[in-house]
């Protein structure tokens, strides 16, 4: 396996810089709405994949199915008791990834599709991000009526404080390993907005 090693983005160029604040901004409003550990029963592993995507894929394997991604934005995080790169490519259609540089490869920690700002969130995503979808066929517009019919349930939301507010439904799966999260502005749409599958453990 071909080692990916870190990639510097340079300073400088509005359309990356432009991305990669974007990218960050998104990723901080979530983690602002992550639940408390503890929630309801968790889905199947099986559940915890987006567009054919699992947590754990290597970069290449990503990238057989969507191509070369634009990468974006860099960070450090830390895993195995020492600090090592992440870093996050856009394959367009509203789709990001997130990997970390595990030495040996470059592996899926997380996968966002859709918006990730809330005045966007009265657009209709397109026919192509709507293909984008989990393995029981849930996608970008899906409502809660359709999350609680393939998952049997609705979480509590966890919703944010402006206005509007954006709310997020988290489902782990049955380790507690992973989550997956569903988010909606019922103000604009009553449809799903952003989906977010995002490694939950630190090794």
């Amino acid at each position: 396996m071909k080692v990916l090693g870190f990639v510097k983005i340079q300073q400088g160029k509005g359309q990356n810089n432009m991305k990669i604040r974007a990218f960050f901004l998104a990723l901080l409003f979530t983690l602002l709405l992550l639940p408390a550990a503890g929630g309801a029963a968790g889905l199947a592993d099986e559940e915890m994949e987006l567009g054919g995507i699992r947590l754990g894929d290597t970069r290449e394997e990503v990238e057989d199915v969507y191509g070369e991604g634009d990468h974006i934005a860099d960070g450090v995080t830390e895993w195995g008791g020492t600090t090592v790169h992440i870093f996050a490519c856009d394959y367009g259609d509203s789709l990001v990834v997130q990997y970390r540089d595990e030495g040996d490869a470059c592996r899926v920690i997380g996968v966002h599709l859709g918006v990730n700002n809330v005045n966007k969130y009265n657009e209709r995503p397109s026919d192509e991000a709507k293909m984008i979808e989990t393995p029981s066929g849930i996608h970008l517009d899906s409502t809660l009526e359709d999350l609680n019919a393939v998952y049997g349930y609705i979480p509590k939301p966890e919703c944010s404080h402006n206005a509007p507010p954006v709310c997020g439904y988290f489902y782990d799966s049955a380790d507690a390993d992973a989550a997956l999260a569903f988010y909606i502005c019922k103000e604009h749409s009553p449809g799903i907005r952003s989906i977010w599958l995002r490694e939950k453990r630190t090794r």
